[in-house]
């Protein structure tokens, strides 16, 4: 039996979800957050980028009040970590190619949530990068560091060129099916990459002269 594309992207958004609500526990415990300080993190990491997104599309009710799943999945995936928080926190390197697996997904989810509000493609883009990476940055905001997305990683950057992308496809008269895939393949392959070579943008700011 054949998955549907989009059960397949449902799939890998819960997987998303799954392992940001990961990341967002590890953060919290760090900070030494009591068991409900750490829930609450995961929640504001994992369904933050598509609360704001639904927010700012005015669109009503917001996704996570429709699924409960998504409420379940945080809950127990914090409550899980915590336990197991040890465990977890020497899997940095692989959860992060976990995540990479995960947050491609999210700028293609992004873009067919605004696309059904009828906006212009480069909205459409601006709600594919901020479901990939507001919760992230919200997390790191509520725990009180600058926000890492915006320091060094490729991360937004890769949630970008995959949204500009993803309007190419579509122009070109692309299928929905592929044009999801090829997207989330470029936006994981950039993400990837990103994670063995240490890639991070370069500083723009020209020296100082003296």
């Amino acid at each position: 039996m054949t998955l549907a594309p989009e059960i397949i992207v449902r799939i890998l958004d819960y997987f998303g979800v799954f392992t940001a609500a990961v990341a967002g526990t590890v953060l919290a415990k760090r900070q030494h957050l009591d068991i409900f300080g750490a829930v609450m993190i995961a929640f504001i990491t994992a369904i933050g980028g598509g609360t704001t997104r639904d927010l700012l599309l005015d669109r009503r009710p917001l996704f996570w009040l429709v699924d409960l799943n998504y409420a379940y999945l945080i809950t127990a995936t914090s409550i899980i970590t915590q336990i197991f928080y040890y465990q977890f926190e020497r899997l940095d390197k692989p959860f992060r190619w976990f995540d990479a697996v995960g947050m491609a997904t999210f700028p293609v989810i992004g873009i067919e949530i605004a696309q059904t509000r009828v906006v212009s493609p480069p909205v459409a883009v601006l709600m594919g990068v901020i479901t990939a990476v507001m919760g992230g940055i919200l997390r790191d905001i509520v725990c009180r560091q600058v926000p890492l997305l915006l320091q060094k990683e490729i991360y937004l950057t890769a949630a970008l060129i995959g949204g500009i992308f993803y309007f190419i496809l579509l122009h070109f008269g692309v299928e929905l099916w592929l044009r999801d895939t090829l997207t989330m393949l470029l936006v994981l392959t950039i993400r990837g990459l990103a994670i063995i070579y240490n890639w991070n943008l370069p500083n723009i700011t020209l020296n100082r002269r003296h």
